[in-house]
């Protein structure tokens, strides 16, 4: 069985967390892994695009001109697609963009992306995060901490349960460029988190939730 050394908050050395094979040891399937982020990727498409059709656009109920002998070409109405202010052809109109992927397709994408992290050496286990004191929500507190824990690129940060000090704390470094920081829960990582993510770092409770989900 896989182990992999955790780590304390002060980044010193821990006990050994044992590893569930079917989650670290999977097949890699990129074609998968792909499917499902591209499924998620156009999920997050809302889809309210929205133009006028000639049913919508008002006016232009009466013909400009008479049919003939005007030497103009024939018109019906100022809102025909070729005037200004008219309506649009085959323009985009509101839709729905999602698309189904089924359970066993994504927690085995999420299998392999994890696999490959682990061989990769690019998660780090903490035994827990304690960031209730004032002191502690601070930018300062996230930077030293991923210094201590050796955490380099953009860190994916997952907890079990949401955690309202580090949130706080690593909310100005969402967008650094530098350290750019997202703070997760086991429920709401994406494989999309994961795929971008150069370091995971993961409390000891939150990675055993995660194994209980994806070995089922």
């Amino acid at each position: 069985m896989p182990t992999l050394k955790t780590k304390k908050q002060t980044g010193a050395a821990g006990a050994d967390f044992e590893l569930s094979p079917a989650v670290f040891e999977a097949e890699q399937n990129a074609v998968l892994v792909r499917e499902v982020y591209t499924a998620w990727m156009t999920n997050q498409r809302q889809g309210t695009h929205s133009t006028k059709t000639r049913g919508f656009v008002s006016g232009g109920g009466k013909k400009p001109w008479k049919q003939k002998h005007t030497g103009r070409a024939r018109q019906g109405s100022i809102r025909a697609p070729q005037w200004r202010g008219g309506a649009i052809v085959f323009g985009p109109l509101p839709r729905t963009y999602q698309e189904k992927v089924n359970k066993k397709k994504r927690q085995a994408a999420f299998r392999a992306v994890l696999s490959s992290k682990h061989a990769a050496g690019e998660i780090i286990v903490v035994d827990a995060l304690d960031f209730q004191k004032k002191s502690d929500m601070k930018t300062k507190a996230v930077v030293e901490l991923l210094e201590k824990l050796g955490a380099k690129g953009k860190t994916l940060i997952v907890v079990k349960e949401r955690n309202e000090g580090l949130s706080r704390a690593a909310g100005n470094l969402a967008g650094s460029t530098q350290t750019p920081v997202k703070v997760a829960t086991v429920n709401a990582i994406s494989i999309y988190d994961l795929l971008v993510a150069s370091t995971l770092v993961i409390t000891a409770d939150a990675l055993n939730e995660l194994q209980e989900r994806l070995a089922k």
